[in-house]
Parts: C-alpha cells; structure tokens; sequence
C-alpha cells in the first residue's frame, strides 16, 4: 500500500504566499519523508492524509483556518510549522534507499514527492519507473 501524502495548509490569499507555501511544503516533503499536497482552498478532507502540517499564517483565511481546525478536531496528527524544523534534512532517496546529498523532493502537480537522487529522476523520466515521481 502507497504512503498517504502529507496535507500541507497555509496562507494563500496572494500569489506570493501560495509561492511561500508551496517553497515550504517542500521542506515538510524533505525532512518528514512523505509526499506533500499543498491544500489550495477548502476542498480537501485532512482525514484522508497522513497528517497535516500547519504553515505559519494558516489561521489567516477562511479556507485554511478551517482546514486546520478540522484536522485538530478529527485528533490528526497535527504539526506547527516549527516542529517540521526539529527533523533533518533527508538525503535518502525514497526511491532505492541509497544515501544521496543530492537527494531532494520533486514539484509534482500540487505538491512535492518524497525526496529522490537525482540518479532515479533521470531514470524516471527517461524510462517511467512506478512509484519513482508518482503524483501524490
């Protein structure tokens, strides 16, 4: 069974805090080593991710507030934006497990992969291996 990405809820009001948030559910896709999902307005169910991961100014809008209160009130696993600092920076690639500096999440349509050596992105893309850029 695939991993359940990671739901990833903040400010995106304007096109630069979407920007901010999207830069930022990379970070929660590297160092939690699990793919992200960048929630861009109120249609998603946190219950059907992982965990979600609060961004700082998540409280700032409707759609994201919400989000954020349901997900506590489902009893989620629910991480402040901070705490994602508190874990390391991954540099194994999630594909085959090999350590790599150069290891690091891909941009898929809404979020990020887990992250990946450059090594299995080439060989992806070049050969579509399953389960290497999977959307998440």
């Amino acid at each position: 069974m695939a991993e359940r990405p990671v739901l990833v809820v903040g400010n995106t009001s304007s096109s630069v805090a979407l920007a901010d948030l999207t830069a930022f559910a990379c970070d929660v896709a590297d160092r939690l080593r699990f793919p992200t999902v960048v929630a861009t307005g109120r249609d998603y169910d946190p219950t059907q991710y992982e965990a979600v991961v609060l961004a700082d100014g998540w409280s700032e809008t409707f759609e994201s507030a919400a989000l954020g209160c349901e997900a506590m009130l489902a009893d989620m696993c629910t991480l402040w934006a901070d705490g994602v600092y508190e874990y390391p920076v991954n540099t194994t690639c999630g594909h085959c497990y090999e350590t790599d500096p150069e290891a690091a999440p891909v941009r898929i349509e809404g979020g990020w992969t887990t992250s990946v050596c450059p090594s299995c992105v080439a060989a992806a893309r070049r050969e579509a291996l399953p389960g290497v850029l999977v959307a998440a």
